[in-house]
Protein backbone atom coordinates (compact mmCIF):
# COMPACT_ATOMS: atom_id res chain seq x y z
CA UNK A 1 0.00 0.00 0.00
CA UNK A 2 1.19 3.28 -1.29
CA UNK A 3 0.89 6.30 1.69
CA UNK A 4 2.55 8.84 -0.76
CA UNK A 5 6.13 10.17 -0.28
CA UNK A 6 5.63 12.38 2.58
CA UNK A 7 5.64 9.62 5.41
CA UNK A 8 7.01 10.42 9.01
CA UNK A 9 10.67 8.24 8.17
CA UNK A 10 10.65 10.41 4.88
CA UNK A 11 10.43 13.70 6.49
CA UNK A 12 12.83 12.83 9.34
CA UNK A 13 15.39 12.02 6.32
CA UNK A 14 14.34 15.39 4.66
CA UNK A 15 15.19 17.43 7.81
CA UNK A 16 18.19 15.24 8.72
CA UNK A 17 19.83 16.31 5.53
CA UNK A 18 18.74 19.44 6.17
CA UNK A 19 21.11 19.57 9.22
CA UNK A 20 23.97 18.49 7.46
CA UNK A 21 25.21 22.04 6.42
CA UNK A 22 27.30 19.94 3.75
CA UNK A 23 24.12 19.78 1.89
CA UNK A 24 23.06 21.81 -1.26
CA UNK A 25 20.31 23.71 0.47
CA UNK A 26 22.72 25.32 2.98
CA UNK A 27 24.67 26.68 -0.38
CA UNK A 28 21.34 27.62 -1.55
CA UNK A 29 21.18 29.52 2.00
CA UNK A 30 24.85 31.02 1.51
CA UNK A 31 24.24 32.50 -2.05
CA UNK A 32 20.65 33.90 -1.68
CA UNK A 33 22.16 35.73 1.69
CA UNK A 34 24.96 36.78 -0.31
CA UNK A 35 22.52 38.58 -2.58
CA UNK A 36 19.68 39.45 -0.08
CA UNK A 37 22.76 41.46 2.24
CA UNK A 38 25.19 42.34 -0.78
CA UNK A 39 28.00 41.04 1.76
CA UNK A 40 29.88 38.03 -0.12
CA UNK A 41 29.65 34.52 1.07
CA UNK A 42 33.40 34.96 2.52
CA UNK A 43 32.22 38.14 4.50
CA UNK A 44 28.94 36.17 5.90
CA UNK A 45 31.03 33.47 7.00
CA UNK A 46 33.60 35.46 8.63
CA UNK A 47 30.83 36.32 10.93
CA UNK A 48 31.25 32.79 12.46
CA UNK A 49 27.56 32.25 12.24
CA UNK A 50 26.56 30.69 9.02
CA UNK A 51 25.88 27.70 10.55
CA UNK A 52 24.57 28.74 12.94
CA UNK A 53 22.10 30.80 11.62
CA UNK A 54 20.85 28.19 9.29
CA UNK A 55 19.85 25.38 12.15
CA UNK A 56 18.67 28.43 14.13
CA UNK A 57 16.27 29.15 11.26
CA UNK A 58 15.32 25.68 10.65
CA UNK A 59 14.22 25.31 14.34
CA UNK A 60 11.96 28.19 14.05
CA UNK A 61 10.19 28.00 10.95
CA UNK A 62 8.47 24.79 9.57
CA UNK A 63 10.76 22.73 7.29
CA UNK A 64 8.74 22.78 4.40
CA UNK A 65 8.84 26.32 4.12
CA UNK A 66 12.42 26.82 4.42
CA UNK A 67 12.37 24.45 1.80
CA UNK A 68 10.09 26.03 -0.27
CA UNK A 69 12.27 29.40 -0.07
CA UNK A 70 15.35 27.41 -0.90
CA UNK A 71 13.73 25.64 -4.03
CA UNK A 72 12.59 29.20 -4.99
CA UNK A 73 16.00 31.09 -4.44
CA UNK A 74 17.81 28.08 -6.08
CA UNK A 75 15.78 28.61 -8.70
CA UNK A 76 15.67 32.30 -9.08
CA UNK A 77 19.71 31.88 -8.34
CA UNK A 78 20.22 29.56 -11.22
CA UNK A 79 18.23 31.46 -13.83
CA UNK A 80 19.70 34.78 -13.64
CA UNK A 81 22.77 35.43 -15.72
CA UNK A 82 23.90 38.64 -14.55
CA UNK A 83 23.46 40.81 -11.23
CA UNK A 84 21.13 42.74 -12.71
CA UNK A 85 18.93 39.97 -13.93
CA UNK A 86 19.24 38.67 -10.03
CA UNK A 87 17.96 41.82 -8.41
CA UNK A 88 14.98 41.78 -11.18
CA UNK A 89 14.35 38.02 -10.13
CA UNK A 90 14.78 38.32 -6.23
CA UNK A 91 12.11 41.16 -6.30
CA UNK A 92 9.86 39.91 -8.25
CA UNK A 93 10.23 36.10 -7.31
CA UNK A 94 11.17 36.24 -3.77
CA UNK A 95 10.48 39.65 -2.39
CA UNK A 96 7.57 40.51 -3.84
CA UNK A 97 5.83 36.49 -3.24
CA UNK A 98 4.19 36.42 -0.28
CA UNK A 99 5.18 32.73 0.26
CA UNK A 100 8.73 33.78 0.48
CA UNK A 101 8.98 37.47 1.29
CA UNK A 102 8.64 37.22 5.36
CA UNK A 103 11.59 34.87 5.74
CA UNK A 104 13.59 36.67 3.34
CA UNK A 105 12.81 39.83 5.15
CA UNK A 106 13.90 37.43 7.97
CA UNK A 107 17.04 36.70 6.29
CA UNK A 108 17.97 39.62 6.30
CA UNK A 109 17.28 41.37 9.36
CA UNK A 110 18.96 38.44 10.79
CA UNK A 111 22.10 38.95 8.76
CA UNK A 112 22.22 42.53 9.82
CA UNK A 113 21.17 43.19 13.11
CA UNK A 114 21.40 39.63 14.46
CA UNK A 115 17.50 39.36 15.74
CA UNK A 116 14.74 36.57 14.46
CA UNK A 117 11.82 38.18 15.29
CA UNK A 118 13.57 40.70 17.56
CA UNK A 119 15.47 38.19 19.86
CA UNK A 120 18.69 38.16 19.26
CA UNK A 121 19.61 34.30 18.07
CA UNK A 122 22.92 34.77 21.03
CA UNK A 123 25.43 36.68 22.23
CA UNK A 124 27.87 37.06 18.99
CA UNK A 125 24.99 37.26 16.75
CA UNK A 126 24.67 41.17 18.46
CA UNK A 127 28.57 41.51 17.88
CA UNK A 128 28.85 40.53 14.46
CA UNK A 129 25.61 42.17 12.68
CA UNK A 130 26.33 43.39 9.35
CA UNK A 131 25.13 47.01 10.50
CA UNK A 132 28.27 47.77 12.09
CA UNK A 133 30.32 47.47 9.19
CA UNK A 134 28.15 49.05 7.67
CA UNK A 135 27.91 52.25 9.85
CA UNK A 136 31.48 52.10 9.92
CA UNK A 137 31.19 51.33 13.92
CA UNK A 138 31.62 49.14 16.54
CA UNK A 139 29.00 47.61 18.49
CA UNK A 140 28.87 49.85 21.86
CA UNK A 141 29.73 47.36 24.63
CA UNK A 142 30.51 44.68 23.07
CA UNK A 143 33.75 45.28 20.58
CA UNK A 144 35.99 47.76 21.74
CA UNK A 145 37.42 49.96 18.81
CA UNK A 146 40.34 50.35 20.41
CA UNK A 147 43.09 52.83 21.68
CA UNK A 148 42.84 56.32 20.88
CA UNK A 149 40.68 55.42 18.65
CA UNK A 150 38.62 58.32 19.07
CA UNK A 151 41.90 60.75 17.61
CA UNK A 152 41.13 59.75 14.31
CA UNK A 153 38.13 60.77 12.34
CA UNK A 154 35.39 58.64 11.46
CA UNK A 155 34.90 57.16 7.31
CA UNK A 156 33.18 59.88 5.55
CA UNK A 157 33.83 62.79 8.26
CA UNK A 158 32.50 65.98 6.58
CA UNK A 159 33.96 67.83 10.24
Amino acid sequence: MKTGLLTPNFTKMIINKILNVDDYYYDVFMAISESLTGFSVNELQSTGLAEIYYQYILSQIETATFIEFLNVSKNVLENSDNKEQLKSAIKAEIISNPATQGIAQSVITLWYLGTWEGAYVNDRSYKEGLVWTVMHAHPPGAKQPGFKSWETKPVNSNS
